[in-house]
């Protein structure tokens, strides 16, 4: 059986491309396996018009992959790739893959088609005997952003306060739908005029929650994913394996 010792960065970004690269950079003092930062943390996700000038650096991802070890760090960032995308970067000693988010908010204080041009496909990486599904925010509310079959589903998040009774009530959803690990992590605080309400959580393939974060404040911890619990969920109620047989069909 196998167990993934999974950090939860649940952070407010708002001092800066400087100061968020730190942060990251910091957490590799840590014990993890896999750290999680929020949506567009690299940057900050209320920066608007000026995206443009905070996308990754290549020389800060070289600097993470000489510290992590055979461990993996995710963060949140804007990405140019011809174009500027809204990217979740997952970062190991010997590869660096991004996801780029498929659904872009764009009503009520969210204007990301204006910066951002959307992503064509899900990412699926395979990482100490889990497979790992990454999505962005506004995705979770879709089915076409992660494939069906992973064991845990990573989305990050710039979610206000505003929203927080709808994600709620997806997240046990997704989980059992999937029969996988929802890991949510999300900013926390005021960024300009927005509110993020944080409530970061790990919730297992029975839609039980693991970890929680209280709303609105920052903070950081971890739980352990196991595949035994996995392999129980999905002998006890056969969803997964439907599904997947459906899909060959």
């Amino acid at each position: 059986m196998s167990s993934l010792n999974v950090l939860l960065k649940q952070l407010n970004p708002v001092k800066g491309v400087v100061a968020n690269e730190k942060l990251i950079s910091a957490a590799l003092d840590e014990d993890f396996d896999l750290a999680i930062f929020p949506e567009m943390f690299y940057s900050g996700y209320m920066v608007r018009d000026n995206v443009s000038l905070f996308s990754l650096r290549d020389d800060f991802v070289r600097q993470i992959q000489e510290g992590v070890g055979d461990r993996m760090v995710i963060f949140g960032a804007p990405y140019r790739d011809k174009f500027l995308y809204n990217s979740a970067v997952a970062v190991t000693e010997k590869s660096v893959e991004v996801y780029k988010k498929r659904h872009l908010p764009n009503f009520g204080p969210f204007e990301e088609m204006r910066y951002f041009k959307r992503g064509d496909g899900p990412l699926t990486l395979n990482f100490k005997g889990f497979k790992l599904g990454i999505e962005i925010c506004y995705d979770l509310f879709f089915d076409d952003s992660v494939e069906k079959g992973v064991d845990v589903l990573i989305n990050i998040s710039a979610s206000p306060f505003t929203s927080y009774r709808l994600f709620e009530q997806v997240f046990p959803a997704r989980a059992i739908g999937y029969q996988a690990y929802v890991v949510y992590v999300n900013n926390a605080g005021l960024q300009r005029n927005q509110v993020f309400w944080g409530g970061s959580r790990i919730i297992d393939s029975d839609g039980k929650k693991v970890l929680e974060f209280e709303k609105f404040v920052e903070d950081s911890g971890s739980a352990n994913i196991e595949s035994s619990v996995l392999e129980t969920s999905r002998t006890k109620r056969r969803v997964l394996s439907e599904v997947l047989d459906d899909s060959t069909k």
